[in-house]
């Protein structure tokens, strides 16, 4: 299912076994098609996304981003990218920050000058796209992670700018608990897309 340097790589970042939801949606993820999961805190939401997009960008390709994950705030984003630099670490996809922790000048210039995947708040993504930066005509894969903290309602119409920027991408959602904002986004940008709830407890932490 796994990539063997990407499984290698987990095995020497002691994840030894997936969760399941990470058995559940990583090889869905792979296979092309929308997704959207309704799963607790601890299942293993972070790492089925980075893992997912380690295996199907697997490395640096042009300039544009390909894939964009928008996520509730700048501490998510942040120990998001510190996931991609250990999974990835046999890679050479160029990971940036579109968030409050910089200046935007600064963010702006990076993302500009090459990137691969771009993890960001709905906010300065926005401002960044907004200052023609930010590329999103080659995105593949649209990843929002708790996506009813996202997806509120000033939100949603920035979310709704972003997602209709690609000319074809696959749409992925994950979130703790189904709000009438996801329904109304999955109808409204997904295609037919796969549904995944896990209502388990988890056994460890993300």
């Amino acid at each position: 299912m796994l990539d063997k340097k990407l499984a290698e790589v987990l095995k020497k970042n002691e994840v030894a076994e997936l969760s399941e939801l990470e058995s559940i949606c990583i090889p869905k993820i792979k296979s092309g098609r929308d997704l959207l999961c309704i799963a607790g805190e601890g299942c293993g939401k972070t790492t089925a996304i980075v893992v997912s997009v380690l295996q199907r960008l697997k490395n640096s390709l042009n300039d544009t981003p390909r894939a964009v994950i928008i996520v509730p705030d700048t501490d998510t984003a942040i120990e998001m990218k510190n996931d991609f630099l250990r999974f990835g670490s046999y890679t050479d996809l160029r990971v940036h920050l579109a968030c409050e922790n910089e200046k935007i000048d600064i963010q702006k210039d990076r993302i500009y000058m090459g990137s691969d995947v771009v993890i960001g708040t709905t906010k300065r993504l926005n401002q960044i796209y907004s200052l023609y930066a930010l590329d999103l005509s080659g995105i593949k894969l649209f990843v929002i992670d708790d996506a009813e903290e996202v997806l509120k309602n000033m939100n949603y119409s920035q979310v709704i700018r972003l997602a209709n920027g690609p000319a074809k991408s696959q749409f992925i959602l994950f979130a703790n608990r189904l709000t009438d904002l996801i329904e109304r986004f999955s109808e409204e940008v997904m295609a037919i897309q796969e549904i995944v709830e896990i209502n388990d407890e988890p056994s460890d932490e993300e």
